[in-house]
């Protein structure tokens, strides 16, 4: 049966992996200035309407896509 500890350790799991996925896409895919600050734009539309947690997951990857 799984614990809290466990539970925790998914939980920062995911952050990690998702707040890695986003930044390597918006980082790598768009190399331009201008293309970075539209990923970051549309990262901070997603958080508008996702879950709290995923939320702030979203603002940290636009945050660092900006630089």
């Amino acid at each position: 049966m799984p614990t809290d500890r466990d539970q925790e350790d998914a939980e920062q799991a995911l952050r990690a992996a998702l707040l890695e996925t986003l930044v390597n896409m918006g980082t790598v895919l768009l190399t331009t200035p201008e293309g970075r600050a539209e990923a970051a734009r549309s990262m901070l539309d997603q958080a508008e309407r996702a879950h709290p947690a995923v939320a702030e997951v979203f603002r940290e990857a636009a945050e660092r896509v900006r630089g």
